[in-house]
């Protein structure tokens, strides 16, 4: 048993180092903020898919947009008219009024009055601007309510895209005193004095004073390498802003609507209200997660709202405040995730498996990511995904590099065996060439001597059939022979003729199987050829009773062949027909295919057809074997079966191949073509 755990350690070794590998290399791109941009646009992805959360009623926005501007006549709301305003807000008895609009200086007319609201209302909050850039200066505060603390940062703080996905809740500047004065943000102060009307005030938890208890929900300060962060700048008291949709999740009523009290009565009373400009000619814009285009950007009092808004639901209501993961468990995290695409592609041995099982875990990863975003939690995805996918890119080369190995090896091991095989297959080769050459030897030897032994054996046989022919003759001639011993004769006569034709024949075939036969082309008229058969055979068929017929074309070419072969092959077939038939007709047709001459494929076709007795299927498969005869050949006690295996041999050789058709009870055609040569043809 640990043999066998050592063996799979020692072969998943290198897959592990893959694994380290790959998450090292991936940790160490993700340190130098190389996915930073992507995490944060699939950061701005998973807050545009979250479900639209209901409309936080304790804060309402007063809002200041292009149609005030217009109704009112000019650029700048006067102090006159925002005193007029604050005092109608007031009026509603609202838990608290923030500010945002910067009045460091008067706008006439009306700084007197708005003074005076100033001094007499306590739970007003002003905004400054405390941090300056080379474009962007601080600015004061009204000075009465600096005087009286009732003074806010209206600051922000953008990513390194512009967009804002943090809210900044405080920061440390210096004072006249020894300590850094701690300056609140504007969405943090209306939510700290709003909570702590309902008994809620912030409780720190360590000593560093990044952790607060804030009601039902603990805040956490953000870190520079949180979440899909690098080096981010956590100066202050940051967190993951849940920025609302500010047209969807938020109260507001214009300030024409309020001047004109065309306002519910009870809807300011006891909420959270924040008076600020939306309208582009009065204030900057900015971009965040739900930022599409330019007319989706968010004004600066829609941001501070949507702050005070998460602080008083986390307080409140218990809603999570988003955080981002540290950096040790995204570490773990990521290496999680690569150990996933090294086991994926070390233990997959299909390339089509691995190529759609690994896409559908980064699917499944993406929608874990998803969860835990909807739970408060941001995880990196980017990273994860590549550690994923490099992972099983590597893990995958690893497994092709080692069944290489294993191929090169076994190919190494087989060149060996199939080197012994080779010399153990040659030598057998050798041995069995030499048998061969032995056989042949033998064979040629055999051959030699059946050739010898026929040729004694037609000397032999054709001497004493020779004088008992010719005695037949001279015996034939004495007139005064009865009738009976003519008949006796004619028997002999025949059987003379008939053991001279075989001899023949089985002298023919052996020639033809020892190839000592060859091809002596020649010019060969055909019509003159054609009506020399005439002459042969007409006779023999009109003796029996039948009728013969020669149809061919009167233009028929000269063909370049063996004349004798090729007379003994229509010899033989005539002869067959007239023998085998004994009523109706013989035909023999000459014809070219096709049917011009010039055509450089012609072929000259003959066919010899008869009305006979027909050949039965079953026997013309066996037709042209040697020593086979037809029943109805049989029957007639004629022949040696060995005419139409010497004509399909010399049709053969001439360039052709003979075929049969035939039916019982209604005849046979026996047909057979040879090439034309072109360059003999008539023009």
């Amino acid at each position: 048993m640990w043999r066998r755990v050592g063996e799979k350690l020692v072969q998943w070794r290198g897959f592990g180092l893959s694994a380290i590998a790959t998450s090292a290399t991936t940790i160490a791109l993700q340190m130098t903020g190389a996915f930073q941009l992507l995490e944060l646009t699939t950061f701005d992805q998973w807050v545009r898919l979250r479900p639209t959360e209901s409309i936080d009623h304790r804060v309402v926005l007063v809002t200041i947009d292009e149609q005030d501007i217009a109704q009112l006549g000019q650029s700048v709301v006067s102090d006159g008219t925002l005193a007029r305003l604050l005092e109608k807000i007031k009026l509603h008895r609202p838990s608290v009024i923030g500010l945002d609009l910067y009045r460091d200086l008067p706008v006439e007319p009306g700084h007197q009055a708005l003074l005076k609201v100033f001094a007499t209302t306590p739970n007003l909050i002003g905004i400054e601007k405390v941090l300056s850039a080379p474009n962007d200066s601080a600015i004061a505060p009204p000075p009465i309510l600096r005087d009286r603390d009732q003074v806010a940062a209206s600051d922000l703080v953008p990513d390194i895209d512009g967009r804002i996905r943090r809210g900044l809740l405080s920061m440390r500047v210096p004072s006249s005193s020894k300590e850094p004065k701690t300056i609140l943000t504007l969405g943090t102060r209306l939510a700290l004095v709003y909570l702590e009307l309902h008994q809620i005030k912030p409780r720190r938890i360590d000593a560093e004073g990044k952790r607060f208890q804030l009601g039902k929900t603990q805040l956490v300060a953000l870190r520079a390498h949180e979440g899909g962060y690098v080096q981010a700048d956590s100066g202050g008291y940051q967190i993951l802003a849940d920025v609302r949709r500010e047209r969807l999740e938020l109260s507001r009523i214009s300030l024409t609507a309020l001047l004109n009290d065309t306002i519910q009565p009870d809807l300011l009373a006891g909420r959270i209200v924040l008076v600020g400009a939306t309208a582009a000619s009065l204030g900057s814009r900015f971009y965040t997660s739900y930022t599409t285009n330019v007319q989706t950007r968010s004004s600066g009092v829609e941001l501070h709202a949507s702050l005070a808004s998460q602080l008083v639901s986390a307080a409140l209501d218990g809603k999570p405040i988003l955080r981002g993961v540290a950096e040790p468990l995204e570490w773990g995290w990521i290496f999680v995730w690569s150990w996933v695409g090294t086991m994926l592609g070390g233990s997959l041995r299909s390339l089509r498996s691995a190529v759609v099982v690994i896409p559908l875990t980064g699917v499944g990863l993406i929608g874990s990511v998803y969860v835990l975003f909807l739970w408060g939690w941001w995880v990196t995805t980017a990273s994860a995904i590549v550690a994923l996918g490099g992972a099983g890119l590597a893990s995958r080369g690893l497994l092709i590099w080692k069944q290489l190995q294993h191929s090169n090896q076994a190919l190494g091991n087989y060149a060996k065996t199939l080197e012994l095989k080779v010399q153990e297959r040659t030598h057998e080769l050798i041995q069995q060439n030499l048998i061969l050459e032995k056989a042949k030897q033998e064979a040629e030897s055999a051959n030699r001597a059946k050739m010898a032994f026929l040729a004694n054996m037609n000397h032999e046989l054709r001497t004493p059939l020779s004088i008992i022919y010719s005695t037949s003759e001279l015996i034939a001639y004495d007139k005064s022979l009865n009738p009976k011993h003519r008949e006796r004769l004619s028997v002999i006569d025949g059987s003379v003729q008939h053991l001279l034709e075989l001899i023949n024949s089985v002298l023919e075939l052996a020639r033809l199987e020892a190839g000592a036969v060859s091809v002596e082309p020649e010019e060969v008229p055909i019509w003159t050829e054609l009506e020399a058969l005439q002459t042969m055979f007409r006779p023999q068929a009109v003796a029996k009773g039948l009728e013969f017929c020669c149809i061919y074309a009167l233009d028929l070419p000269t063909i370049h062949t063996d004349k004798q072969k090729l007379r003994q092959v229509l010899m033989n077939l005539l002869s067959n027909a007239i023998k085998f038939t004994d009523q109706g007709r013989v035909t023999l047709r000459v014809f070219s295919r096709p049917k011009t001459y010039s055509d450089p494929s012609a072929r000259l076709h003959f066919e010899v057809e008869d009305t006979g007795a027909g050949i039965a299927a079953d026997e013309l498969e066996r037709l042209f074997q040697a020593f086979v005869q037809t029943e109805s050949g049989r029957k007639s006690r004629q022949g040696t079966g060995l005419g139409l295996a010497i004509c399909r041999q010399f049709v053969h050789l001439m360039g052709g191949e003979i075929e049969v058709q035939s039916k019982a009870s209604v005849g046979t055609v026996f047909s057979f073509s040879l090439p034309l040569q072109p360059s003999e043809l008539p023009l």
